[in-house]
């Protein structure tokens, strides 16, 4: 397994050089990144920006708002997190989110630390979240990461996101605080020492995986990480990918099903669908713009809706849910 050091701290480059090391270099072996943001929310690529941050305080704080390119939902990052990367080649499909998050559970474990992979793409300890995941498939290549919450300000996190109350109540929470928790106490109770910190953390986990996967460690050249300016630059700097223009819309319908929230923004003239937009932090093997183009033109009425989503691939575009759910849902 080759691992490649960034100690960048701006999350726009981090993202571009993450996406640079996964769509245009070919190591034809496993590659590890291990990163950190400064503080960020990090938005899934299918979501309205607007709707998931907490605008006044975002603004106040110069907290970047930055969209990547996998699903799910939006994250806070500061630099009490420490987020790690698997870009994985010769693959079919999405793979197991399990295969990437037991190595990652198996190292915690080792220092003491009771952590479990659930859910869908979650890491717990003591049956609170400490880490999120997401997945990203192209052209036989596979992108897998996640965040670790080692030092985190968990205040932030509440203040940043607008998180959508159904969320908490689809989970029997009450708040983001009372579902998270950092892992720096927990490695405290195991015998770690009060001064540990996200840097200790980091070299713990690059000698467990070099232990375990024989890392070999792997420099850019100039010319790449010129390459990663100029695509930070071009895509991660601007509004356009980061925010984009929220979806107009005459209907906004949607809930939270197993693959996680689901927003439909239709925009509807003379009974039939002229358009629509698909939000929310579902996962999507395939581009969700082909499901959109689908229900353009259909009458909005129930059995026509259901008729195309029924013929949909609904398991690569959102995830686990059927046609009847969503057809219940969005008229």
């Amino acid at each position: 397994m080759i691992y490649i050091e960034n100690n960048c701290t701006d999350p726009a480059y981090n993202l571009a050089f993450e996406e640079y090391i996964f769509t245009r270099t070919d190591y034809g072996e496993p590659v590890l990144l291990l990163w950190q943001n400064a503080p960020a929310v990090i938005v899934g690529k299918y979501q309205n920006t607007l709707e998931e941050i907490s605008y006044d305080y975002i603004r106040e704080k110069g907290v970047k708002v930055i969209r990547r390119n996998t699903g799910g939902g939006a994250v806070y990052h500061d630099l009490g997190n420490l987020n790690y990367s698997f870009i994985i080649p010769d693959v079919e499909s999405k793979v197991d989110f399990g295969t990437f998050t037991i190595p990652v559970v198996r190292a915690l474990q080792s220092c003491g630390i009771d952590a479990e992979q659930t859910g869908r793409n979650d890491i717990l300890a003591g049956g609170k979240k400490f880490s999120g995941n997401a997945q990203q498939f192209s052209r036989h290549r596979l992108l897998h990461h996640g965040t670790l919450m080692f030092d985190v300000h968990t205040e932030d996190v509440a203040k940043a996101l607008q998180v959508k109350a159904g969320k908490f109540r689809s989970k029997s929470t009450k708040s983001v605080r009372s579902r998270i928790t950092n892992l720096k106490p927990l490695f405290i109770e195991a015998g770690a020492s009060s001064d540990m910190d996200v840097h200790d953390f980091k070299e713990l986990l690059l000698t467990w995986f070099g232990r375990e996967y024989d890392l070999r460690r792997v420099e850019l050249t100039g010319d790449q990480r010129q390459s990663i300016l100029r695509l930070k630059e071009e895509k991660y700097d601007t509004d356009e990918w980061n925010f984009g223009r929220s979806p107009a819309a005459d209907i906004v319908r949607g809930d939270f099903f197993r693959c996680g929230q689901v927003e439909f923004h239709f925009s509807v003239r003379e009974h039939r669908i002229s358009g629509v937009k698909i939000r929310g932090d579902f996962f999507a093997s395939k581009e969700i713009g082909e499901l959109e183009e689908m229900l353009v033109g259909v009458p909005y009425e129930r059995e026509a809706l259901l008729a195309v989503l029924r013929k949909a691939d609904l398991g690569a575009y959102l995830g686990d849910v059927t046609a009847e759910e969503l057809a219940e849902v969005i008229v």
